[in-house]
């Protein structure tokens, strides 16, 4: 079974007939490495599922980019143009490895809804609650100034990405010069390396 259905039936037990929608209307997406695959102030109108891959999502600000947050496998991209009534605050979407996407178009979505599929809204709503944490986690990372307080919350929020993502986009993400990202970050490996030794008797 796809990862994705697998993933919504964990949210809710699905129907036979919300099942064979999604398979008939849901399509799969093989992305390459630094792909586009939402510019930033575009609105693709759809739920990205990431079966495999890294995704960085950014916006841009006087023709300069900026990381606004990351994405892995399991998450979900939330791009519905009824969540995003203003297209110029949509963040850009960009491969950072080879990846699969699962795209649940926004068309699908609104039938959905129109039907009133409580199934459906169910999974909708467990979808955006998710979106909103890993938001808010990264705000979290993101602070202004925030300084090494941001790097700490990159190690509480979101520790599996310290190790995939390149340290000129987690510097980029944090605020913070990328020579003092990598000190606190390569600080922060030899400790861990020393704890983990075993003392000799």
């Amino acid at each position: 079974m796809e990862r994705y259905l697998v993933l919504l039936k964990s949210f809710k037990r699905m129907p036979t007939e919300l099942e064979q929608t999604y398979r008939e209307n849901v399509r799969c997406m093989t992305v390459r490495k630094h792909q586009i695959i939402q510019q930033p102030g575009v609105i693709t109108d759809a739920i990205y599922f990431i079966e495999k891959g890294l995704f960085r999502l950014y916006y841009d600000r006087n023709g300069k980019t900026f990381t606004s947050g990351f994405r892995i496998e399991d998450d979900f991209i939330v791009a519905v143009e009824e969540l995003n009534p203003d297209p110029q605050y949509a963040d850009g979407i960009e491969a950072l490895e080879d990846g699969i996407l699962w795209c649940i178009p926004g068309s699908l979505i609104k039938d959905l809804n129109n039907d009133r599929s409580i199934q459906f809204q169910l999974q909708y709503t467990a979808i955006v609650t998710k979106e909103c944490l890993l938001t808010r986690h990264a705000a979290r990372c993101s602070v202004r100034d925030g300084g090494s307080e941001n790097y700490q919350a990159l190690c509480e929020y979101t520790p599996r990405l310290l190790q995939r993502v390149p340290v000129s986009y987690l510097a980029e993400f944090t605020g913070m010069p990328e020579n003092i990202f990598h000190h606190l970050h390569s600080s922060n490996i030899n400790l861990h390396l020393s704890m983990k030794r075993r003392r000799k008797r």
